[in-house]
């Protein structure tokens, strides 16, 4: 586990890099310990750059398995929640580094680390014992190991539920013996409930909308965290250390900041790299006929833009202009982009040499595209080695899955896509493609198609077909009416099942496609006091807009809105954009209040002003709302 674990790559270099080299704590806390409402949308995505750390119980990686000081109980299962690129992955890396270089929990006599994109690969029946030993063969002649890690303190590390294909059926049969065989998913499920190895420990990480899965009572003796990425103060610190140039960081740096978006994006770590590599070769090669990018499609497209020009260079011997170098590796780039959908559409994200011939790459081909696609496993089966292959993050197998799917589509092809079922239609129509994606991303239970989408909106833009000429077919018409149709379409979703999840996927699109509707949905909301209540969706729009805007706001009076309560839960984050919020006979209640001292207690919060009078609201409602307002940390 040290060798596997001390080294990683890091995107493209050529090389593994030392994983304590490049490790940046990230800001991890108590999901239940957040004063915000800690499954709002929002804050999950957008706002921890806004995060008033003193508030919160902030944890450190090696000590994820302690409870903390005030409670007195056994921390059996914890699960870390964070969002594509967070850092889940890198995170438990150190972990497990740490303990095998005997660093850190040294309590622990045994740690398995088990991928769930690799728990994806094993088929038939095993014992746990057997699962083990296929991660770890050396194990494989220790039998009495099977009796012996019973009564042990060991942990089970189980990485990445969003990349897991098969259902976790909770009420499957239940399982107690380690030799007994099933298959992998039941083993994984009599894990989960403790009826496996009861004394084990366990720690899951997962995407937020997979973790929904999980029923609650399996972390009765445990707890849930989110790993929320970069502080403001952690992304400068990054980027500097990222650049030896002081005047490059500062021009990166003045860049992202300028696009609120780009910026916020940065508590990534993911997204920081990419911005480094994309920002640094723009401006170092002062190209002045490309725009710099502004949302996160136009970041990897341009990323696509610079890997193919490094790889054409270093396996061509000459260096050719990004657009025509695009143009050269089209073919190519396309079979990455079917691989990418297709093994998307099935939830793969490991690849076998097969997968890749099946699309007509060789190995040797696949891997003179470093920054896009990269050997992550090598198995050996007696003599013979079988190698792994993904792409460098998942989020790039999305970017090329939707580069694919509109690519299809342009093609008049899009039934070839099996998304969604062939309609009868005079000819293609770009608003109903992108609507019908729209209803299939929000059927999906586990959200393995919303970076997808996004992506695709994003691609569909006129700015981005100009910038992918050399691969997409010239833009004729202008898609920004029929953008409209399709936002319009989004704004009015009415389905009362939208999660929050769901919804910042669906204001996410609108991001991509650039929307500019503000200022008129404000006036058409402000005006909805008399008919139907808003949507959940426009509730979440609404906050999103008000905290993603540069300008300073005076006064909300949420009784211009016809707003339902559970509505308030999704808009509540943009109060604190606000000087002073009229809240005077809204129906709030205590559990409101919880949100609302959270807001008050955060330092970036604008509000001085707060009326809550004609609410019954009880003593500790108040206790609440004047605690914070004492905080001294406010």
């Amino acid at each position: 586990m040290l060798s596997d674990s001390e080294r990683i790559l890091e995107g493209s270099a050529p090389r593994s890099v030392s994983l304590n080299k490049i490790y940046t704590k990230l800001f991890i806390i108590n999901d239940e310990s957040d004063p915000i409402n800690r499954e709002h949308e929002i804050w999950q995505m957008e706002m921890t750059h806004d995060l008033n750390t003193a508030a919160q119980t902030v944890i450190n990686y090696n000590e994820i398995l302690q409870p903390s000081t005030d409670e007195n109980k056994t921390m059996k299962t914890v699960l870390t929640k964070g969002i594509a690129g967070i850092g889940k992955t890198i995170t438990v890396k150190k972990f497990v580094l740490d303990w095998a270089r005997g660093e850190a929990n040294q309590d622990l006599e045994l740690v398995f680390l088990l991928p769930f994109r690799e728990l994806n690969l094993l088929e038939g029946e095993k014992s746990l014992f057997d699962l083990i030993c296929v991660f770890y063969s050396e194990l494989s002649d220790a039998r009495l190991i099977s009796k012996w890690i019973c009564d042990r303190k060991v942990l089970f590390i189980l990485d990445g539920l969003d990349e897991y294909k098969k259902d976790l059926n909770f009420q499957s049969c239940p399982l107690s013996d380690v030799t007994e065989k099933a298959t992998v998913d039941v083993l994984l499920v009599n894990l989960l409930r403790g009826k496996l190895l009861p004394y084990a420990h366990l720690w899951i990480t997962s995407r937020p909308v997979a973790a929904g899965q999980l029923p609650s009572d399996i972390f009765s003796n445990g707890y849930i965290t989110q790993i929320r990425g970069f502080t403001d103060d952690q992304k400068e610190e990054y980027f500097t250390g990222q650049l030896e140039d002081l005047k490059l960081t500062k021009d990166i740096i003045c860049h992202l900041k300028s696009q609120k978006s780009l910026w916020i994006l940065c508590h990534i770590p993911l997204f920081c790299w990419i911005s480094v590599v994309v920002l640094r070769d723009i401006i170092a090669r002062q190209i002045k006929d490309r725009n710099m990018p502004s949302n996160l499609t136009e970041m990897y497209i341009h990323y696509l833009l610079i890997q193919t020009g490094l790889s054409h260079k270093k396996y061509q011997g000459k260096e050719l202009p990004q657009q025509d170098a695009l143009k050269q590796h089209k073919e190519l780039i396309m079979k990455l982009a079917e691989l990418a959908y297709w093994q998307l559409k099935e939830q793969n994200v490991i690849f076998t040499e097969e997968d890749l011939m099946s699309y007509n790459i060789t190995v040797d081909v696949a891997q003179q595209y470093p920054g896009v696609i990269t050997c992550v496993t090598e198995y050996e089966y007696g003599y013979c080695r079988t190698k792994r292959f993904s792409f460098v993050h998942l989020s790039v197998q999305e970017f090329f899955a939707a580069l694919f799917a509109f690519y299809t589509f342009l093609s008049g092809n899009q039934d070839s896509l099996n998304l969604i079922k062939a309609k009868k239609r005079q000819k293609s129509n770009l608003s109903d493609f992108l609507k019908d994606v729209i209803d299939v991303a929000l059927q999906s239970k586990n959200g393995h198609l919303d970076l997808f989408i996004c992506f695709l909106f994003g691609i569909s833009c006129d700015s981005s077909r100009r910038i992918l000429e050399g691969l997409l077919p010239p833009l004729r018409v202008s898609s920004s009416d029929i953008h409209k149709k399709v936002t319009t379409y989004i704004k009015s979703l009415k389905r009362k099942d939208l999660s929050p999840e769901r919804c910042i996927s669906l204001v996410r699109c609108l991001v991509e496609l650039k929307d500019t509707s503000f200022l008129q949905d404000m006036q058409e909301l402000e005006r909805s006091r008399s008919k139907e209540p808003l949507t959940l969706f426009q509730c979440t729009h609404l906050a999103f807009r008000f905290v993603m805007s540069d300008t300073k706001h005076a006064e909300i009076d949420l009784r211009k809105y016809n707003i339902t309560l559970e509505g308030f839960e999704r808009f509540s984050p943009a109060i604190m954009c606000f000087r002073k919020a009229l809240l005077k006979g809204c129906g709030i209640t205590e559990q409101h209040c919880k949100s609302l001292a959270g807001y008050l207690r955060s330092p970036n919060s604008h509000l001085t002003d707060l009326d809550l009078s004609h609410n019954a609201l009880g003593g500790s409602a108040l206790k609440q709302l004047s605690t914070a307002l004492c905080d001294p940390n406010s």
